[in-house]
């Protein structure tokens, strides 16, 4: 025979493993880190903040020989006031990009092209890079690239290479087999 007593036991022990599962279903958030919640740069650069300068898809673009290298990327400036970013690769002079209040300067257009000598940095490593502004200094590893991509190969000082891409020419191939 089944008393209410019973009854409301199961309903208790009923109501424990439901939230118990709902629990073990959903608490994985709370000890996991969500990737949507971390800022990352979407591209082949970084993003830096050094004072009131916002660095943004920055990257050094090298030529064949890692002697020397073009930054590309934008520096903004939201303040009220110009600003003047110093920016030193790796053991190469710093260059400096000022920026007026309130606008951007995108270091791919020629007038505001920066080339660093001395590099010796091949592609696909990183740069260790001093930015300061404003009395604030940040160190940051920035990635080297060179003209292997189409999109960089504009930016490559002196021109690029063509031997950096002869690699990647589509080549005849011939099947050993009729499968």
């Amino acid at each position: 025979m089944i008393t209410a007593r019973m009854t409301a036991g199961r309903r208790i022990a009923a109501s424990l493993a439901v939230a118990a599962l709902a629990f073990g279903v959903t608490s994985c958030g709370a000890i996991n880190e969500q990737a949507t919640n971390t800022d990352y740069a979407a591209s082949d650069g970084v993003h830096v903040d050094v004072a009131d300068a916002q660095v943004r898809n920055l990257l050094l673009v090298t030529n064949s020989d890692g002697s020397k290298a073009r930054l590309i990327g934008s520096v903004v400036n939201d303040s009220d006031s110009s600003l003047t970013l110093t920016v030193e690769a790796a053991s190469t002079e710093p260059v400096t990009i000022s920026v007026p209040a309130e606008q951007s300067v995108k270091l791919e257009d020629d007038a505001n092209q920066k080339v660093v000598s001395g590099l010796n940095i091949s592609a696909g490593e990183h740069a260790e890079t001093t930015f300061t502004s404003g009395g604030e200094t940040v160190d940051f590893s920035v990635p080297v690239v060179d003209g292997t991509l189409a999109e960089y190969r504009d930016f490559v000082p002196g021109g690029s290479d063509a031997s950096v891409t002869d690699h990647l020419k589509k080549t005849e191939s011939h099947a050993t087999s009729e499968h």
